[in-house]
């Protein structure tokens, strides 16, 4: 186990399904209930307790109450910290992770501009000093309509004008997905695509396949975030291996909200990846959840079965499905098969 756990560490990865919020260290929180006088009481002291998430709403609600802490622009450089901190100890040195505006921007505290002139200028000079590139796709999230979500995209769109920065790549469609189909979304997403935006969207997390349909042919998404209930749906297989269109699987999540699996060993991550599709795996929420990068991977191999070549070809499909040119890919695809050696010289040719 030592063994493989040293393994994993020195593989350089990136990350595809993170949400930045949820990488705040409990001691930011306490570090912000103390700056703002908010007691530390049962429910605050419990931030962290994933054994009290049930489902993927009761997860939304503890999203919520966790973003209710930030209350000026300067915290959001605590977010920026605590990305950065786990990044280093799972050794990521590039990240697209989801930042969420609609509750911050619903209690009217906090500027879309101040919100993210803290997080892109942080991340920014985070690179500079660590070498981790954290890049930003802006959640405009289901859960509160299609109205909130276009707003949230035009609010993206004069943010990108006026900075003229890289360091937001696009919107997803998080949020709630019952009662929420991506086809709600189709025209926020028609005018994210025109504008040059990349686009993605959760869908099959705890929805049938249609909402993977949906995804794809509606929204045209370039990533399908969690996907799992595409198991279910033997010609939607075939279309996503046909297209290799990426999933970002979150396995650890998935088991906690427990829509589809309570269980990792009964998880479909195994069947899909032998299906030939295009499966990435992140962690979504480490915080919320009690995991990190490493450890997903230890349980791909642990609880399911993958080999360390099959790990290699899962660090490589989460490198090629980034938005990253190219030639970059390839750059550190070729980094990775420097530090691994010839067990991922085998897994580039899989």
């Amino acid at each position: 186990m030592d063994d493989l756990q040293q393994f994993i560490a020195l593989i350089p990865k990136t990350e595809i399904h993170l949400h930045i919020e949820m990488c705040v260290s409990s001691a930011s929180y306490n570090a912000l209930m103390d700056k703002y006088g908010i007691p530390h009481d049962e429910k605050t002291n419990a931030l962290t307790d994933f054994s009290k998430i049930v489902s993927l709403q009761s997860m939304i609600e503890s999203f919520f109450f966790v973003q209710s802490f930030f209350r000026e622009p300067e915290d959001f450089l605590l977010v920026v910290q605590d990305v950065i901190a786990y990044a280093k100890r799972n050794n990521i040195y590039y990240i697209e992770a989801f930042a969420s505006p609609s509750m911050i921007l619903n209690r009217g505290v906090i500027s879309y501009d101040e919100m993210f002139d803290v997080l892109i200028g942080g991340f920014r000079d985070a690179k500079k000093s660590t070498g981790i590139d954290v890049r930003l796709i802006v959640d405009v999230s289901r859960t509160f309509g299609p109205q909130n979500a276009m707003k949230n995209l035009e609010l993206t769109l004069a943010f990108l004008e006026r900075t003229k920065t890289d360091g937001i790549l696009g919107i997803g469609l998080g949020g709630q997905e019952i009662d929420h189909p991506c086809a709600d979304y189709e025209a926020v997403f028609s005018v994210a695509r025109e504008a040059g935006l990349h686009v993605v969207a959760h869908a099959g997390e705890e929805v049938g396949p249609q909402s993977v349909w949906e995804a794809i042919d509606i929204l045209k998404a370039e990533r399908i975030g969690h996907g799992i209930s595409s198991i279910q749906d033997p010609k939607l297989i075939e279309r996503l291996k046909k297209d290799q269109t990426p999933l970002e699987v979150c396995p650890t999540s998935n088991i906690i909200t427990k829509t589809y699996v309570s269980d990792l060993a009964d998880h479909p991550v195994r069947a899909l990846f032998d299906s030939g599709l295009n499966v990435t795996v992140n962690t979504d929420d480490p915080i919320l959840f009690s995991i990190e990068l490493n450890k997903e991977y230890e349980n791909m191999t642990t609880k399911l079965g993958f080999t360390r070549e099959e790990l290699l070809v899962l660090v490589k499909n989460n490198l090629m499905a980034t938005f990253l040119p190219k030639r970059e890919k390839d750059k550190n695809w070729k980094r990775v098969q420097e530090v691994i050696g010839t067990s991922a010289s085998r897994a580039s040719r899989k």
